[in-house]
């Protein structure tokens, strides 16, 4: 009876540290969870300050909650540096607590600190950084380009296209899921963004008044969203944006459940012109056709200095405009590969066979009047 027991407790305790884990980690993706926490400053905690060490990546994010429930007094007020620099100014604790997520430069150092500023007591817990993916000055974090024990994106990176970020989703923002905060952050890779896309819901609480807000770094990404309550899928163009971190923040108090999260990565470096090397070359591409993207005169055109292409591979959409009938018209000069490449609405990636075709100039063009979205465009070469 008694082995039964310590069985029973054992996987209790088991199952409470996994939630714990979860709770930690959902809607958070990238984020790292640092042992550590409890009661600083006042006359009835022990300690005077809560200091914990890092990782020698640059930090972009922290995370943690904290309140003030300890003591008479409601006047906890918190610093948060890592090393010697202060993160965010100060901050004031409510006395029931509230999950503080705060954006960080990239700073590197060697401990998280948080310091009371007033004299009296605050109790941290649930503390977590997310690391970004090297320096700004191209150092490589060592680490492979990406956070350790944190979810990377699939795919692996270098070579642009959608990277799926598969556990950074959750319920945020509300009184049902106060816990997680009000915001997902993702740490980026280096490389410019062209599109995000992700699936959101209200069907969370009484109130459907869920509004969400997409940004790269401090750079707002389109307008304020307004999430139905049986859910959308919302694809958002970027214009080729580099940053550090996204947030998904919502902008009204209600509950808002975010899934599927994607990045549709271009390759390093600015403009919309083709870059690469003799083997590929890569175009960041453009909305092109119907009257909200130039007409059907607008195209785009890369050289290719007479190599042998192979194959062409390209992300396209047709969800601007009313109408729902974009085709694309793909060709090497004067000979067409594609006449009327049906384009969905939602978008799909396209493996064109270029049949070691050589040709001065590349095509890709409106067959019918009507918009289409042409993103992160790879172009190969040779006769294989």
């Amino acid at each position: 009876m008694r082995r039964l027991f310590i069985a029973l407790l054992f996987t209790t305790l088991t199952a409470a540290a996994s939630a714990q884990d979860l709770r930690i980690d959902r809607g958070n993706g990238n984020w790292s969870p640092l042992s550590g926490g409890g009661c600083i400053g006042g006359s009835s905690c022990s300690d005077r300050r809560l200091r914990l060490a890092l990782e020698d990546r640059p930090v972009i994010g922290v995370r943690f909650f904290a309140h003030d429930q300890v003591g008479t007094k409601a006047e906890g007020v918190l610093r948060v540096k890592i090393d010697g620099n202060t993160i965010d100014g100060y901050l004031d604790i409510p006395r029931k607590g509230e999950v503080f997520t705060l954006d960080v430069e990239e700073l590197r150092g060697r401990y998280l600190i948080f310091e009371p500023v007033n004299d009296d007591e605050v109790e941290i817990r649930d503390i977590a950084v997310l690391y970004g993916r090297g320096s700004r000055s191209g150092h490589d974090d060592g680490h492979g380009g990406g956070p350790r024990g944190g979810d990377g994106p699939r795919g692996g990176s270098g070579r642009g296209g959608w990277r799926a970020y598969p556990r950074a989703g959750g319920c945020i923002g509300g009184d049902q899921c106060a816990e997680n905060g009000n915001r997902i952050t993702i740490a980026l890779e280096r490389a410019p963004v062209l599109g995000i896309r992700f699936f959101a819901h209200d069907a969370i609480g009484t109130k459907a008044d869920g509004k969400l807000s997409v940004r790269i770094d401090d750079q707002s990404i389109g307008w304020t969203i307004d999430v139905q309550r049986a859910g959308k899928r919302h694809e958002l163009d970027v214009d080729g944006i580099e940053g550090s971190r996204l947030v998904i923040q919502t902008e009204s108090d209600d509950e808002v459940d975010i899934k599927d999260i994607e990045v549709l990565y271009g390759t390093r470096g600015r403009g919309d012109g083709p870059r690469g090397s003799r083997g590929e070359i890569t175009h960041e591409g453009a909305c092109i056709g119907g009257s909200e993207c130039g007409g059907r005169r607008a195209r785009i055109r890369i050289a290719l200095d007479g190599r042998p292409v192979s194959s062409i591979r390209l992300y396209a959409r047709d969800d601007v405009g009313a109408r729902a009938g974009g085709e694309l018209k793909i060709r090497i000069d004067d000979t067409i590969l594609e006449d009327s490449l049906d384009i969905p609405r939602e978008g799909r990636t396209f493996t064109i066979d270029g049949n070691g075709t050589e040709g001065d100039y590349l095509y890709i063009e409106p067959a019918e009047d009507d918009e289409v979205v042409v993103k992160d465009i790879h172009v190969r070469f040779g006769e294989d």
